[in-house]
């Protein structure tokens, strides 16, 4: 099991910033909790290379807006992974040559939803 408050401290030191990045998600908590401390250090060397540009963004042509941006504007990072045979993903999104705003976590209902909000999901099946 992974502290939750450990966890977003080791996220926002990974990527060391001004700027507080949003934690969301509908069962954030509890998938946190689920966590293995191994499941967590494969979280944190993801974001690591995220941070060091290592891993490609989707990069999102929608000019559609997005809080206080246009979504043409983000970059967003996408992991995903299992905990007891179920899929969750982590969608991280940065304002391009800038601040990282969000880190979604969350089940695959969820991650849906954010990328409809994202505009990189076009319809609902």
């Amino acid at each position: 099991m992974v502290d939750q408050a450990d966890f977003k401290q080791r996220i926002e030191l990974t990527i060391s910033q001004k700027y507080k990045i949003e934690f969301l998600g509908k069962n954030f908590e509890q998938v946190v909790n689920l966590m293995t401390a191994s499941k967590a250090d494969d979280i944190y060397k993801w974001l690591a290379e995220v941070v060091s540009k290592d891993i490609q963004p989707i990069m999102i042509g929608s000019k559609k807006p997005y809080k206080e941006w246009t979504i043409n504007q983000l970059l967003v990072f996408r992991y995903p992974f299992i905990i007891h045979n179920i899929e969750y993903r982590i969608l991280f999104v940065k304002v391009k040559n800038s601040i990282y705003i969000e880190f979604h976590l969350g089940d695959h209902k969820y991650y849906d939803k954010v990328r409809k909000d994202l505009d990189l999901k076009k319809t609902s099946y």
